[in-house]
Parts: structure tokens; sequence; C-alpha cells
């Protein structure tokens, strides 16, 4: 079986960028590179800086004047199977990373049937751990030590063209090593439903600890984004928070 990458379901979201010239280059290197699909977050543009990012897209101006306008991370990532931050920071409270080597194989089996983003942070500080929170894995381009800030429009092109290279000449590992296409899985809405369910499960039974309340739910969700689940699974876990939940207060209403 051959792995195909379908480009089609790959879309590029900056959030909140700030250089007017920086957001009009990282629409003409997806145009270079083949990927039309663009979100833009919270930009707070006028005609001056819509008229310069124009004139840098060059080729690419049609991918930006077609790209979604989102108020926020959560609403550009709504709907959306496996979503990329390129963050280089790492730690207990972020996603699980990948690696450029991981990237075909994880485009192979998620575009198939899942729409698939990569998050683009600030120009200054990057991504917050408030935008790492709608993302299910972070990827970090390599750099020389202690120079690990890329100009967004750069950290664009680069991604592109990782991109590129893998849907044009995808290799298959050694035999049986293949992995099968990741079938529709759940959308960081429905995801986020059973976080907040989950939460109230286990506040109900005294789960959680004081100094770290929300630690074992990250790493639930985490544990969900590495599985694919999808919507049938994600409601089977809903069933249990609400058994759960159904349990206690009746415990609660008899004593």
């Amino acid at each position: 079986m051959t792995a195909c990458i379908r480009t089609d379901n790959i879309e590029f979201i900056l959030v909140e960028p700030r250089n007017p010239g920086n957001v009009g280059a990282a629409a003409r290197a997806m145009f270079n590179m083949g990927l039309e699909h663009l979100a833009i977050v919270a930009w707070e543009d006028d005609a001056d800086a819509r008229r310069t990012a124009i004139e840098w897209a060059m080729d690419g101006e049609w991918i930006l004047q077609g790209a979604r306008r989102c108020a926020s991370l959560d609403e550009a990532v709504a709907g959306t199977g496996l979503v990329i931050a390129l963050s280089a920071r790492r730690g207990g409270d972020r996603p699980p990373a990948l690696t450029r080597e991981d990237l075909p194989t994880a485009l192979a089996r998620w575009t198939s049937n899942n729409r698939v983003a990569f998050v683009f942070g600030p120009e200054q500080a990057g991504l917050r751990l408030e935008h790492l929170r709608h993302c299910t894995h972070t990827l970090a381009l390599p750099t020389a030590p202690g120079a690990t800030s890329i100009n967004l429009a750069q950290a664009v092109l680069l991604v592109a063209y990782e991109i590129r290279l893998a849907a044009g000449g995808y290799v298959e590992g050694k035999e049986g090593s293949e992995q099968a296409p990741v079938h529709a899985v759940a959308t960081r809405e429905e995801r986020e439903r059973l976080y907040r369910h989950a939460r109230e499960a286990l506040e109900a039974v005294g789960f959680f600890k004081p100094h770290h309340p929300l630690h074992p739910l990250d790493t639930i969700d985490h544990l969900l984004d590495r599985a694919a689940a999808t919507s049938h699974e994600v409601q089977i876990l809903h069933g249990m928070c609400h058994k759960v939940i159904t349990a206690v207060k009746k415990v609660a209403d008899e004593g």
C-alpha cells in the first residue's frame, strides 16, 4: 500500500501576527510549496497592513485573500483532528513532541480522513501556554544551540518545505512497519467537552490533588491525542463520566 499525504487537508494557522510582511511572505511560501489553506487569528490589520501583506505575498496573494479570519485559536482549530504547534518549549504541561522525522508518517496517517493544522505563534514570544492547550502535539525546527527563535515567514517556509518533500516522495519503512491511516478522530471541540465532563466526574470523587489539580486531566488529554480517539470512543468516556457523577449524587442523596 502506498502512503498518501492529502495536502488539501492541511492548514497553516498564524496566531496574532504583527508584521504584515511576514503574513504576506507566509502566503507566498505556502504557494511555493503547493499549500493553500491559511487561517489568521486576531490579526489587528488595517488598509496599509493589508496592502503590505499583499505586496509580500506575490503569487500567493490569492491564498492571503482567501484566508480564514478567526477571533481565537479555539475557533480556528474547531473540527481539526491533529493540531501541531511550532514550539521549541518543552515541559510536562505541554503536548507531546513530534520530530521532523515523524512528519511523513504522521501526515500520511492523519490527512487521509482528518484535517491537520500547523500553528505558528506571535513573532515576539511565540505560542503561549493558553495556545498550546488547543494543540495535540508540538514540533521544533532544528536550529543552532541558543538560536531557537525563527522568523515567522521562514518557519512557515521550512515546515511547508518538509510537507512538500513528504508529499512528493513519501518512502515507506521496512516491511511490516507501515501504519494504517487514522480514521476520522474526535475534534478538539469534542475533546474539550470531554475534558470538562471528566473534570466534573473526578472532582465529584475527590481525585485531584490540591497543588496540581489539573495535571491528571492534561495527561488524559494527551493520551487521547496519541491514541487518535474517535468520536464514538469519546462518547463512551462521556458515558463513564455520567455514571460516576450519577453514582456520587445518589450516595450523597441517600446519606
